[in-house]
């Protein structure tokens, strides 16, 4: 694992080469973020297995990205550049290099892809992000349970883990903005406010995946967290689709971004988290 930080967060990065074995072939072995804490050592992602030490590779956790190049289906060898604050990984392969670099300044963390075409051909990039977060649901602190929404926990020994979908709970995923369409769903409603909420008597343990009707372009997600009080996730990319998905133990936002690229031409795009 490897850590970049500062006075606000560390950051913890899956070594592409020392975390081989558990990194499996869903998400993008550079750059992959896997924990986040503030300056309290408290821990602020989850995942659909978290606190599994060891989930299965396609559940992941944290802050993974994912890419569909038909040409990365095996694992890459990476060129590493590791700084106090930041991390810069380099790949190159038949038709492309790929640069992945997670930097935190203040309380943002930012993940920028960087592709260059090295081939004679064009080609097409399918990109998302898969970010894990908590539920903000009902909490276990010192063993007191807090079942409101938003709610800022103090105590660093809380334990994200214990939150469950409880009947008549808050359970806010986010608000995207520009607004965004929610079709009919069984797990999913959205308030006058544009927030969107997990139904508290859906079975959460089977999970539940809902396409968003998203307006291609920008996107920010101001997102409900019960210890740092928001995540303010932003692309500085047009978004082409944006699911939600969510189980028992935590949701995540989807932000697509698909292009072409022709050969000698580079694109690059970045989506960053802004922390409390």
């Amino acid at each position: 694992m490897i850590t970049i930080k500062n006075e606000c967060l560390s950051v913890l990065i899956r070594d592409p080469h020392e975390d081989l074995e558990q990194l499996g072939l869903r998400y993008c072995h550079g750059g992959y973020i896997w924990q986040v804490y503030d300056n309290a050592n408290r821990p602020l992602l989850s995942g659909p297995r978290y606190p599994n030490p060891s989930p299965p590779p396609f559940d992941g956790q944290g802050m993974p990205e994912a890419f569909k190049i038909p040409e990365l289906v095996q694992p890459c060898r990476w060129d590493i550049d590791i700084g106090d604050d930041y991390v810069i990984m380099e790949t190159t392969q038949k038709s492309m290099t790929l640069r992945r670099e997670v930097r935190v300044d203040g309380n943002c963390v930012k993940s920028t892809t960087t592709v260059k075409n090295i081939s004679d051909d064009e080609i097409t990039i399918r990109w998302f992000a898969h970010p894990f977060f908590p539920l903000n649901s009902e909490l276990k602190d010192d063993r007191a349970y807090l079942t409101s929404a938003n709610v800022k926990l103090e105590n660093s020994d809380i334990d994200l883990t214990f939150a469950k979908v409880k009947s008549g709970n808050n359970l806010a995923c986010g608000k995207i903005s520009p607004s965004v369409i929610l079709p009919e769903s069984a797990g999913y409603y959205i308030d006058d406010n544009s927030m969107i909420y997990m139904k508290p008597d859906y079975p959460w343990e089977k999970g539940l995946f809902q396409p968003l009707e998203v307006p291609q372009e920008k996107l920010t997600i101001t997102i409900p967290h019960p210890l740092v009080g928001q995540i303010i996730l932003s692309t500085d990319y047009d978004v082409v689709y944006c699911p939600v998905w969510a189980n028992a133990n935590t949701f995540s936002f989807e932000p697509f971004t698909q292009r072409a690229v022709k050969s000698g031409d580079d694109t690059a795009w970045g989506i960053s988290y802004m922390f409390g």
